[in-house]
């Protein structure tokens, strides 16, 4: 048995990382993808050595490799008339084009949803947007900082406020996460269109951006913000989740813990603590006494975590069966024995000798296995494979090299 997307083909016009990971998972599944990049190369190429720059380089650059393993690079010049015409011979057959691409641009090179529609009734056009296609910012520049993380809120409300001199510092944002959510999201909407063109024979346009999926995300604190709930954020520590979150222990270290139901678990937590009566205090009782008395329940927990290391509290989490875990490390990960044990994380050779600990994609399907990241190679390296297949001779490809419509790398 084959994997679900075999003989499928996508045009993946894209870059940086939500609709480049799209891509990446299409492929994973067993679409092939052909990723056009210009001259220079997909921008991330460049952002994303400069994490590491002293360590990261053309030939070893992970962080574009997470996002791109899979595909085959070719490099057109969409400006130009034999590149435009590459193009339409690559969609002859293809079944998604994939774009993070702004309108504008678009509808410039002439690749617009308007362009294509007719002439590919079959075609699945996925697309990656910032704030949404229409309204006043749907031509502004976005990436996932600004319009998933700042525009919803989440940086300013979900700040920390310090518990000694009550200065608010907004979160600093990972890049990439929300792109990766967004990419999840335009996924499941591709999957799903082509499964309904089984049955009517027509493609459609499918969108995500960044700021909508962002606002789904947070949708707990959108709708509790608003009026007339009026929950207020940012907040300190013992306005958050009185029984849950985090707690610093004595060896420096934090552990977060989860409430799920919480008169389950401060029945839980009160013999774990080394308070058995703890759900029988009226401070503890109910969900109206912790609100009230929040500063004292706190003040209280806070106390007690301090008296064991991380590694003990969790030990007593599991010995009394609530959810609790260390608030690790971003590098912690690469050595995560539970990651490790379920192929979580993967070590992948580098033609330099170098070896890189990357995650693998998150599909666990009987007919999807064994998947890993391959470190991608320079811009342009397939163009001419590409081409070829595509009925192009070597003489037609040497001339569109030195017209500058395409590059071979």
């Amino acid at each position: 048995m084959g994997k679900p997307l075999d003989g499928i083909k996508v045009i993946d016009l894209s870059t940086f990382v939500a609709a480049p990971v799209t891509g990446r998972f299409l492929a994973d599944l067993g679409a092939e993808v052909i990723k056009i990049e210009t001259a220079s190369g997909d921008g991330w190429r460049i952002t994303g050595r400069g994490y590491v720059p002293d360590h990261f380089t053309p030939e070893d650059n992970p962080v574009f490799d997470i996002y791109n393993s899979g595909k085959k690079l070719i490099s057109v010049n969409l400006k130009t008339k034999e590149g435009k015409e590459v193009f339409r011979r690559l969609m002859e057959d293809a079944d998604i084009f994939l774009t993070n691409v702004r309108e504008d641009a678009l509808r410039r090179m002439g690749v617009s949803y308007e362009d294509l529609k007719e002439q590919y009734p079959k075609l699945i056009y996925a697309q990656v947007t910032g704030y949404g296609p229409k309204g006043p910012e749907a031509a502004t520049a976005a990436f996932d900082t600004t319009a998933f993380w700042s525009r919803t809120g989440f940086i300013r409300d979900l700040g920390v406020i310090d518990e000694e001199t009550g200065a608010y510092n907004p979160v600093y944002p990972p890049s990439g996460v929300g792109d990766t959510v967004t990419a999840y999201l335009l996924l499941s909407q591709i999957n799903a269109a082509l499964y309904q063109r089984t049955s009517t024979g027509r493609g459609q346009r499918v969108e995500a951006s960044l700021f909508h999926t962002g606002i789904f995300t947070m949708g707990t604190m959108q709708v509790t913000c608003q009026r007339p709930f009026g929950r207020v954020y940012p907040k300190e520590r013992y306005d958050h989740a009185s029984l849950a979150g985090f707690y610093r222990c004595s060896d420096g270290e934090y552990i977060f813990i989860a409430a799920g139901v919480p008169q389950i678990l401060i029945k839980k937590l009160g013999p774990a603590i080394g308070i058995p009566d703890l759900a029988d205090d009226p401070r503890f009782a109910t969900v109206e006494a912790r609100a009230k008395y929040k500063k004292e329940v706190y003040a209280v927990l806070k106390e007690r975590f301090l008296t064991k290391t991380s590694d003990e509290w969790l030990a007593i989490a599991k010995q009394y069966d609530f959810a609790a875990t260390k608030c690790q490390s971003f590098a912690d990960i690469a050595e995560d024995e539970q990651a490790i044990a379920n192929d979580y994380v993967e070590k992948v050779l580098y033609p330099n000798g170098n070896v890189n600990t990357i995650a693998t994609p998150p599909f666990h399907m009987e007919t999807v296995q064994g998947l890993t990241t391959r470190p991608m190679p320079k811009v342009g390296t397939d163009t001419r494979a590409v081409l070829i297949a595509h009925g192009y001779t070597d003489e037609e490809i040497d001339a569109m090299k030195d017209s500058g419509a395409v590059f071979e790398g």
